[in-house]
C-alpha cells in the first residue's frame, strides 16, 4: 500500500493545480462564455442623465434639483418626473430570456445596430447603463419579445415580454401634454370671451342656460364631455404672447376656475392653459374642440 507522505501530497496537489490551470486557460477554448442573467440594473433615484438615441435623433434628459428636464431646440423644458421614472423602471425590467447570437454580423438582422434605440444612463459622470433595443416581434397571440444588446457586447439576447415601443424616444413624449381635464360634475359656469361677443353658460338645477334661455342640451353636453381630457404634443417653444384674442373660463363649485386662452398668429392659434402654465400648443383640432362657436348653444 502506497504511503502518502507529506512530500507526495504536495506533489499530487501541484499536479491537480496544474491540470486546473491548463483547463482554465488553454483547454476548451470553444466553450460558450456565461449567459447574462441581467442586462440593466440602475438605481432610479441616483440617475442624473439619460440619453436616448434613435434613427430620428437624440433625446437628452437631465435631472436638476429633483426636477427632470428635457432638451428642446430652444433650450430645455420640464419633463414629467413620473414619466422618466417609469421609463427607467421599464429598462430595469429588461431580462434576457435566451441568446440569439454571439457575432456582430447578426446585429443588422436583429436591428441592434444603428437602427435600434440606444439608451445611455448616467449617475453623475458615470455611465451605469448602455443598452441597444432592437427588433420587436410577436409569437402567437399573447407572446412578444424584443432583441436587445449591451452596447459594449457582441452578444444579442431575446428579451421576452418586453416591448421596445414602451421606451419613448422623442422630447415631446416626456413633456406635460395636459391642456384641460374637466370635472364636469362640479362645473357650473362656462364663459366665452370673444372680440365681438361674450357668452356665459350657467347651470341651474342640472339645466344649462345661455343667459335667460335654456341652452341646447345635446350640444352643451357633447361639448363638455369632449373636454374631459384634452391633451396635445404639438408644443410651441418660440411664441411671444401678448393679450389673448380669445379665452374660455370654466367655473366650478369646489375648485379654482380654469382659463384657456388663444393667441392668433399667421400659422394658427397658440393655446395656453392655466392648468399647465409651462407649455403652449399649436393644435387646430384641440383649438376647435375648446373654442366652440357660441352660436351652437
Amino acid at each position: 500500500m502506497l504511503k502518502l507522505t507529506t512530500p507526495r501530497l504536495l506533489i499530487i496537489l501541484a499536479i491537480l493545480i496544474g491540470v486546473f490551470l491548463v483547463v482554465k486557460f488553454t483547454g476548451n477554448k470553444g466553450r460558450s462564455k456565461s449567459f447574462r442573467t441581467e442586462l440593466v440594473s440602475v438605481d432610479t433615484a441616483k440617475v442624473t442623465k439619460v440619453e436616448i438615441e434613435s434613427p430620428e435623433g437624440i433625446t437628452v434628459l437631465t435631472k436638476n434639483e429633483g426636477q427632470w428636464m428635457v432638451d428642446v431646440e430652444t433650450g430645455s423644458k420640464k419633463a414629467v418626473n413620473n414619466t422618466v421614472r417609469s421609463m427607467l423602471s421599464t429598462l430595469n425590467s429588461v431580462e434576457p430570456s435566451r441568446l440569439a447570437s454571439r457575432t456582430e454580423d447578426k446585429w443588422k438582422d436583429f436591428s441592434v445596430d444603428s437602427a435600434g434605440i440606444r439608451v445611455k444612463v448616467y449617475e453623475g459622470s458615470k455611465l451605469t447603463g448602455d443598452i441597444v433595443l432592437g427588433r420587436f416581434g410577436v409569437e402567437g397571440q399573447r407572446s412578444f419579445y424584443t432583441y436587445v444588446r449591451l452596447s459594449e457586447d457582441k452578444d444579442t439576447y431575446v428579451a421576452n415580454n418586453f416591448m421596445k415601443m414602451s421606451i419613448s424616444t422623442k422630447p415631446e413624449d416626456f413633456r406635460n401634454s395636459n391642456i384641460l381635464r374637466l370635472k364636469k360634475d362640479s362645473l357650473n359656469v362656462i364663459s366665452f370671451n370673444y372680440p365681438d361677443s361674450a357668452v356665459v353658460l350657467a347651470k341651474n338645477d342640472d339645466t344649462w342656460y345661455n343667459g335667460t334661455n335654456p341652452a341646447d342640451s345635446a350640444t352643451t353636453v357633447s361639448y363638455i364631455n369632449g373636454l374631459s381630457y384634452v391633451t396635445s404634443k404639438s408644443f410651441v417653444d418660440d411664441a411671444t404672447l401678448g393679450t389673448p384674442d380669445l379665452n374660455v373660463t370654466f367655473g366650478f363649485s369646489n375648485q379654482p376656475e380654469i382659463q384657456i386662452s388663444a393667441y392668433r398668429r399667421p400659422d394658427g392659434w397658440i393655446i395656453s392653459s392655466s392648468e399647465n402654465k409651462d407649455e403652449l400648443w399649436l393644435d387646430e383640432k384641440q383649438y376647435d374642440k375648446i373654442f366652440a362657436a357660441s352660436s351652437k348653444f
